[in-house]
């Protein structure tokens, strides 16, 4: 796959989860999801977090103090605040060559692989919000088949019990999206 490819999927899958975020409703916000550390409020806020690190790692400003989760925007305002760092996100990247050098939150990497990483991310954490609010769970365009191209070489065995469980066993017949949120041991619990 060609860097504009990648950042063609990555620009949808920021488009999606804005368009989730957007047509989640409040008294979901409490809501369990599939990824265990999160309600469906903190996950927004993580993925407002991830949006800031993907525009940090583009500009070439470090990313550390980036919180996990951002806490200070009002549940009114986050489909809006996401949305709205979708599109900073789409410019900072169109600057770069795919293999410019960047320091992504997990280390010196290319501008490819970094797309990459956050390109997983963001469509397995769409899959945990539209899981948790009763949404259309599969990424569009395909996303998620490309990400599984890929995504094993994306996420390191070290970051595992870090940053990611062991894989969902007994899964591959599941749809492309959720097979990429069982790949980094996301999974339904019923609770959803």
């Amino acid at each position: 796959m060609n860097f504009a490819q990648q950042l063609q999927d990555y620009s949808d899958a920021c488009r999606w989860v804005g368009d989730l975020a957007a047509a989640t409703q409040a008294p979901q916000l409490d809501a369990r999801t599939p990824c265990e550390d999160f309600n469906v409020r903190s996950l927004l806020g993580h993925l407002l977090g991830t949006a800031h690190r993907s525009l940090g790692t583009a500009r070439g400003v470090s990313t550390r103090g980036i919180p996990h989760v951002i806490t200070d925007v009002g549940d009114d305002k986050l489909a809006a605040t996401y949305t709205a760092l979708a599109s900073e996100i789409r410019e900072a990247w169109s600057h770069l060559a795919a293999a410019d050098p960047v320091i992504a939150p997990w280390g010196p990497c290319t501008a490819l692989e970094a797309a990459r990483g956050f390109t997983v991310e963001t469509v397995t954490h769409g899959w945990d919000l539209a899981v948790a609010t009763g949404q259309r769970s599969e990424a569009p365009n395909g996303i998620a088949e490309r990400c599984l191209g890929y995504a094993t070489t994306v996420i390191p065995d070290q970051l595992r019990g870090v940053m990611y469980d062991a894989p969902v066993v007994g899964a591959d017949t599941a749809p492309p999206t959720e097979r990429l949120a069982h790949l980094l041991g996301h999974k339904r619990t019923g609770n959803e």
